[in-house]
């Protein structure tokens, strides 16, 4: 029995497709897991950071930006959920969290990303079927 869900979030329309999946599952389960929503914030990596700008403050602005209107989507529903901002690798975030959370299943969307964009950036989504602990659902 799956007790808790977590959904990776980065305020894209696939990322808005797969809550909306984990949602319509925790809705049609008989005991509700819960729904942990993660949105990473990624590393950022810089020799000198500009002047007067708080980076780690603006990023931080942006994942707050990007879980707001998810609070606004679940409000009226009856599925249990928290959300939670970290910072770093998504890949390596994002399985960690679920691991040590206790996630049984992992729901993220699955970008759109050429061939060419797939093998040389890579993606979030591929990383984590790689290497999460428990089973990952992609939603396109």
């Amino acid at each position: 029995m799956i007790e808790r869900i977590l959904v990776a979030v980065d305020g894209s329309d696939h990322a808005h497709k797969a809550l909306e999946a984990a949602v319509e599952l925790v809705e049609g389960m008989q005991k509700n897991p819960q729904l942990l929503i993660v949105h990473v914030n990624p590393s950022i990596s810089i020799n000198e950071p500009a002047l007067g700008v708080d980076l780690d403050a603006r990023i931080a602005e942006e994942g707050r930006r990007i879980v707001e209107p998810i609070h606004a989507f679940l409000s009226g529903r009856s599925v249990p959920a928290e959300t939670l901002l970290v910072a770093g690798d998504p890949v390596n975030e994002i399985c960690r969290v679920a691991r040590n959370q206790g996630c049984g299943l992992i729901v993220m969307g699955a970008g759109a990303k050429g061939m060419l964009a797939e093998i040389v950036l890579g993606s979030v989504s591929h990383g984590v079927l790689k290497h999460a602990h428990c089973p990952v659902l992609t939603v396109k």
